[in-house]
């Protein structure tokens, strides 16, 4: 089980985060974000992707599907 790096960057780029599996490293650009919650919510985001990785989840997905799960979770509270 590899443990998960975050890195953080400055520059414009289409992503709020990105998620490496074959490195198990996740980038959050902190420009394409505005308040501190939000960099909070895309950072939990990578995260869910590294979990689903590690466990075997993410062979049993399509990306689309995966983002729909992973919306789902953050917004279970409000939603419910």
């Amino acid at each position: 089980m590899a443990n998960l790096t975050v890195d953080f960057k400055i520059g414009k780029e289409d992503n709020r985060g990105i998620y490496y599996a074959e490195t198990s490293r996740a980038l959050i650009y902190l420009s394409m974000h505005e308040t501190l919650a939000d960099v909070y919510k895309t950072i939990n985001h990578e995260v869910f992707h590294h979990c689903f990785e590690i466990n075997g989840e993410a062979d049993k997905m399509d990306e689309d599907q995966e983002e729909k799960v992973i919306f789902n979770m953050q917004w279970a509270e409000i939603s419910l």
